[in-house]
């Protein structure tokens, strides 16, 4: 028999779960965004662009955001691109934004960035 503290403690867990998934996917899809913005200032396309945003993305689930956004200037560094921190943060945050209200809608919003 399960009591009503039971029952709260279950949906707690249960909602706890979800959350956490939520958090992990969408922090999944605005490192995608990120790594999809890169390749166009690359000039990276086809598979060249799905190879780094598959690389990208894969290394960058357990990875720290200061961490991620160093190795995304360094990348961009690499390939000729002048990209000073403070814009790469700024683009996080955009794709941050994009990714939360994907996941409200269900829906791929992004059209491009405006940079």
């Amino acid at each position: 028999m399960t009591t009503t503290f039971d029952e709260r403690e279950q949906a707690f867990e249960r909602r706890f779960a979800y959350e956490e998934e939520a958090r992990f996917h969408t922090r999944n899809r605005r490192n995608r965004l990120l790594a999809t913005w890169a390749c166009e200032r690359m000039g990276l396309t086809g598979k060249a662009s799905e190879g780094y945003v598959t690389a990208f993305t894969d290394g960058a689930v357990v990875t720290r955001d200061e961490d991620l956004l160093a190795r995304l200037h360094d990348d961009l560094r690499d390939a000729g691109v002048e990209a000073p921190l403070p814009v790469l943060r700024t683009e996080m945050e955009r794709c941050a934004r994009l990714a939360q209200a994907e996941r409200r809608v269900g829906l791929a919003l992004d059209q491009g960035s405006s940079a």
